[in-house]
């Protein structure tokens, strides 16, 4: 899908507003909900605002958050290791740890 006008109007009201409905962007550029919510579930349009959020954020921050982040994974995986390894680790827990890892390993 190629992105026309309306398309890089919607990236900057969400850029600018990211708390904006897709109720609210139907009603300002007069198009179905569900027409907005098909544009922005698009790869076309999730790639382009992705590369727009990029030029707003200094790379050197960016690195330092997703540094940190990794960090504290490392240090969430270790102490989830930690108690599914103890005496008080329960199936329920062990269920719901994996289901947060899964969870994690798709976003990778």
């Amino acid at each position: 899908m190629k992105l026309k006008y309306t398309h890089e109007a919607m990236i900057d009201l969400i850029l600018a507003e990211p708390t904006v409905t897709n109720k609210e962007l139907a009603t300002i550029f007069e198009y179905s909900e569900a027409w907005i919510s098909h544009i922005r579930c698009s790869d076309s349009f999730q790639s382009r605002i992705a590369e727009r959020k990029s030029l707003l954020v200094d790379p050197a921050i960016r690195r330092s958050i997703e540094d940190r982040l990794a960090g504290v994974t490392t240090s969430a995986i270790n102490r989830l290791q930690e108690v599914l390894d103890g005496p008080d680790a329960s199936a329920q827990f062990a269920l719901d740890a994996l289901g947060v890892a899964t969870t994690g390993l798709k976003g990778l």
